[in-house]
C-alpha cells in the first residue's frame, strides 16, 4: 500500500463488514420493532460505507501520508490530554452535581479549547446548549437524569 488511507480504508472496511454481518446473528428484526442485531447492523454498513470512501478518494491522492509519524505532526498533544481529563472529570462529578451544572461547566471549558468566543458567547452557548439537553431528556424523553446539587429545585 503506497499510503496510510489506503491500508485504513481496508481494514475499517473489513472491521465494518464484520460488524454487519455479525449482528445478523443476534436478529435484524423489522423497523417498528427492532431486534438486538437492528443498531449494530447498521452502524457496520456506515461504517463499510465511510471507510469504502475513504479507501476511493485515497487512490486519487498523490500527496498523502506514508509514515504513521506524518500523521502527528502539528497536533497539540496537550489539548488532547485536557480535553480527556475534563471528560474524565465529568463522568467523575456527574451524579454528585448533577447534568444541568456538570454539563454547563464542562461545555464552558471545551469552547474555551480551541475557540476564540467571548466570555459572554461561551456562556450562553453552555447554557443553552446544556439546558436545551435537559429539556429533550428530561422532559420530553423522560430520561432519569442526575439532579445533584439542583435536586430540590428540578
Amino acid at each position: 500500500m503506497r499510503n496510510l488511507d489506503l491500508t485504513s480504508g481496508l481494514f475499517w472496511l473489513v472491521v465494518g463488514a464484520g460488524i454487519a454481518l455479525a449482528s445478523l446473528r443476534y436478529g435484524f428484526g423489522t423497523f417498528v420493532s427492532p431486534g438486538a442485531g437492528f443498531i449494530t447492523f447498521f452502524a457496520g454498513v456506515l461504517l463499510c460505507f465511510l471507510s469504502l470512501i475513504l479507501f476511493l478518494t485515497s487512490i486519487r491522492k498523490k500527496n498523502s501520508l506514508s509514515r504513521l509519524g506524518d500523521l502527528w505532526k502539528g497536533v497539540e498533544v496537550g489539548k488532547a490530554v485536557y480535553v480527556l481529563a475534563l471528560l474524565v472529570g465529568y463522568a467523575l462529578v456527574l451524579q454528585t452535581i448533577g447534568f444541568l451544572v456538570s454539563t454547563f461547566l464542562l461545555l464552558m471549558l471545551l469552547f474555551r479549547v480551541k475557540a476564540k468566543y467571548s466570555l459572554i458567547r461561551v456562556v450562553l452557548l453552555s447554557f443553552l446548549i446544556s439546558f436545551g439537553a435537559y429539556l429533550l431528556f428530561d422532559a420530553w424523553l423522560k430520561v432519569q437524569l442526575p439532579k445533584g446539587i439542583l435536586e430540590g429545585i428540578l
